[in-house]
């Protein structure tokens, strides 16, 4: 059962239970075997406190975006893509950043450069990365959201946006390896170098290079389960 607590009077149920269950989605560990993939609808809402109407409509909203799926005659179930759908996913997620990269190199002032310095500056010494997984995959979503906002393409950033959702899980579980941090970091001090040169070709290709590294990461380490089976780990290579 989801992690969830009850629901005080919102303007809207739906939109309230909707927010709560997709922060609970993205918060599970999906490569843990013993995570419940069925949904208990109804189990749900006594624990959201709400009656069932604007749950259903939280849940279909959630089904729309990929999250839930319905099986006639079974139930909900949470959506667990495969290893290789992760992966596509981040090298879609690669070109589309590497994009917004190119662009923001128009944009990007010296007050812009500053706040990503400030952005990662807790992570410069290596010595503090180890002990503070979590904290450096939060900053780590700051950082690209930062560089998807300087492109100033609605567009883009409303399809990155769409993709960043389905892997925020995988990134958390990502950034929980420290032979991930130094990686990730200088990337991201190499990314904030190009944009600083204005170098609009080096940014892109940086960026790019940055989110593939992960993918590659992801394909050569992380294990959880295909899609389709229940509880069922990919075993190792």
């Amino acid at each position: 059962m989801l992690d969830v607590g009850k629901i005080k009077t919102p303007a809207s149920l739906a939109e309230k239970a909707y927010d709560v269950i997709k922060e609970s989605l993205l918060q599970m560990d999906l490569t843990d075997p013993s995570v419940e993939e069925r949904i208990d609808e109804r189990g749900l809402a006594e624990q959201l406190g709400i009656s069932r109407t604007p749950l259903r409509e939280a849940i279909n909203r959630l089904v729309l975006e990929g999250f839930l799926k319905v099986v006639p005659r079974k139930g909900i179930f949470v959506v667990k893509k495969s290893k290789k759908e992760i992966v596509d996913i981040l090298l879609v997620r690669a070109a589309l950043e590497g994009l917004a990269a190119r662009l923001a190199a128009q944009y990007v002032t010296a007050k812009d450069i500053r706040q990503m310095k400030k952005i990662i500056e807790p992570f410069n010494s290596t010595k503090t990365v180890g002990s503070k997984s979590l904290k450096f995959s939060n900053v780590n979503v700051d950082f690209h959201e930062f560089v998807l906002n300087l492109s100033r393409c609605p567009v883009l950033i409303d399809l990155a946006s769409n993709l960043f959702a389905h892997i925020h899980w995988i990134r958390t579980k990502a950034a929980g390896f420290h032979d991930r941090f130094k990686v990730a970091h200088s990337g991201h001090v190499a990314i904030i170098e190009a944009l600083e040169k204005r170098d609009a070709q080096l940014a892109e290709e940086r960026m790019r290079r940055h989110i593939e590294i992960l993918a590659q990461y992801i394909d050569e380490n992380v294990q959880f389960p295909a899609k389709g089976s229940m509880n069922e780990l990919i075993p190792p290579s």
